[in-house]
């Protein structure tokens, strides 16, 4: 037999038809007695939609649907029930909903669900209070959610609650973290580029008074909370701190001195971005701190403030006189290089004149690394002073200068990198590095040659000359050196390098042939292509 009660959309849709106070008990009845779950489910989603038509019934509604969300077993009614809430806009909804937040459910949809029929029916400082409390919720869609509606609040009254939020001992550093990326997030977004921090002092005074009034407090739960690798949280920190600068910077700096390893690493890191040069000569003297996070913290920030008067000290560090000296993190001496090249980076018009001095140090290590250095700013004033470390005897320094000159890309020491390579003497990674450096500076100049630049031109082919040379004669030469002259010889050899390719077609070891063998095809395929286009003029 078939069903003859009409559905809860039918009733809704004929509600006229039935009366509206006929059609509310219906809904009512199918909600009680309906063993259908769907049916259940929109007989409470039309039960909410209705009453906006039967005032003189929205308490009987209310209470309705109030009792299916406290009192319901299954999820999905208990969802539709405070939707249905929502509709109803009654501040009586706000003490069921609120409860339902507080019950230890493992249910998403449903806390969502509650959270957005609280913003519908009120939402002043107490729902505030509780959508900043759900910022530590562990479903991103609800923190993602309570966000994006707290932001379209008036950005003095939401700082200033969540400024008072964050004094509360009881909640989480991750609870604090997210109260501070809105806060920054909301500073950003009044100003936008930070650019010119006097508008918003100007457009918000009370707000800026309301953080200077908190900076310390705000400014320690910064230092405790933050976390590097949370990009989002570091940003909105120097946003903060930048609008409160500079009257915050002495306080930023004197974090420095805390015997609590995660304010001082912050601090650190703090000093960085808001580029802070009086703390300088104090991050100098926590370069050899036992920590070798917080030195190398140290070593990247004083980078990033870009101040010549460190590179001294942080060369000091690389003069080691003791070669059996381990660093305690094996990677120290490229973060105080990469900070070196910044420092200078900042400073376009400086001179080199401390980088050259250390050029004669006893300290191989100082050596190499300021080799490295110079080939990485890549300043052609670099070429003799690194031309003079191919004589030193140490082969990491001269392995160094030799990348460098390469990287640079000036012609002038060909002739020196040719020389290292005929020297019977000279080690054979020696060899190859050289090879790879003359590749690289032929890369950087051979475009010039294609603009006609006749000596250039002349100069660059006398070079080629001579390297096919020592292909032809370097029958006992070190199989990766051979291979990577005749790679050099692929892109930059033509018919004249063949007969010196065809004399290690049948060298040994096979890695030899392939490649001398694909260097021949590629010249040969380059010469058919040139004449096929004489050809055709």
């Amino acid at each position: 037999m078939s069903d003859l009660k009409p559905s809860p959309q039918e009733i809704y849709e004929k509600r006229e038809e039935f009366g509206l106070e006929n059609s509310v008990e219906m809904l009512a009845d199918i909600i009680d007695t309906e063993k259908d779950s769907n049916k259940r489910k929109e007989a409470v989603k039309f039960l909410g939609s209705i009453s906006n038509y039967v005032p003189q019934l929205k308490n009987e509604c209310f209470a309705i649907i109030e009792n299916v969300l406290i009192s319901e077993e299954k999820i999905d009614l208990k969802c539709e029930a405070a939707k249905a809430l929502g509709k109803l806009k009654n501040e009586k909804a706000l003490k069921p909903l609120n409860w339902i937040l507080e019950q230890k459910i493992d249910s998403m949809d449903l806390k969502l669900a509650a959270l957005k029929s609280i913003a519908k029916i009120k939402f002043e400082e107490p729902q505030i209070n509780l959508f900043i409390k759900e910022l530590d919720s562990r479903y991103n869609p609800i923190r993602e959610f309570v966000k994006n509606y707290l932001v379209g609040i008036e950005p003095e009254f939401l700082i200033k609650t969540l400024l008072a939020y964050l004094k509360n001992e009881n909640i989480s550093n991750e609870h604090k973290s997210e109260i501070i990326k809105l806060i920054g997030y909301e500073l950003s977004s009044i100003n936008i580029t930070f650019q010119d921090i006097d508008y918003i002092k100007v457009k918000y005074p009370e707000l800026v008074s309301k953080l200077f009034s908190s900076k310390i407090s705000l400014l320690d739960e910064i230092t405790r909370t933050l976390r590097e690798e949370d990009s989002e949280l570091l940003d909105s920190a120097v946003s903060i701190l930048k609008l409160l600068s500079p009257e915050i910077n002495k306080d930023v700096t004197k974090l420095l001195l805390s015997d609590d390893f995660i304010v001082r690493k912050n601090a650190i890191t703090l000093i960085g971005k808001l580029k802070l040069k009086d703390a300088v000569d104090t991050l100098i003297t926590g370069l050899d701190n036992i920590y070798s996070e917080v030195s190398v913290a140290t070593i990247a920030t004083l980078g990033e403030i870009g101040d010549l008067s460190a590179v001294p000290e942080l060369l000091e560090v690389l003069n080691i006189e003791d070669i059996s000296f381990e660093y305690t993190d094996i990677d120290m001496k490229f973060y105080i290089m990469d900070a070196v090249k910044k420092i200078y980076s900042a400073n376009k018009s400086a001179d080199f004149n401390i980088l050259f001095s250390h050029l004669n140090s006893d300290s191989d290590t100082l050596k190499e690394s300021i080799a490295f250095i110079l080939g990485e700013i890549g300043n052609e004033v670099f070429a003799n002073p690194l031309i003079v470390l191919l004589k030193d005897k140490n082969l990491d320094v001269k392995k160094n200068a030799i990348i460098a000159l390469g990287k640079i890309g000036t012609i002038e020491p060909i002739i020196n990198l040719i020389k290292i390579l005929e020297n019977p003497d000279s080690y054979w990674l020696i060899k190859k590095v050289a090879i790879d450096a003359i590749y690289n500076i032929f890369q950087r100049n051979w475009y010039r040659v294609k603009e006609k630049d006749v000596y250039l031109e002349r100069t660059l082919n006398k070079y080629i000359a001579t390297l096919i040379d020592y292909l032809k004669r370097s029958e006992t030469e070190d199989t990766k050196v051979k291979v990577s002259l005749i790679k050099f010889l692929e892109i930059y050899g033509e018919e004249s390098a063949l007969n010196a390719l065809l004399s290690r077609v049948n060298d040994f070891p096979r890695i030899i042939r392939i490649h001398a063998s694909n260097a021949i095809k590629k010249i040969e395929d380059k010469i058919e292509e040139r004449l096929g286009l004489d050809n055709s003029d």
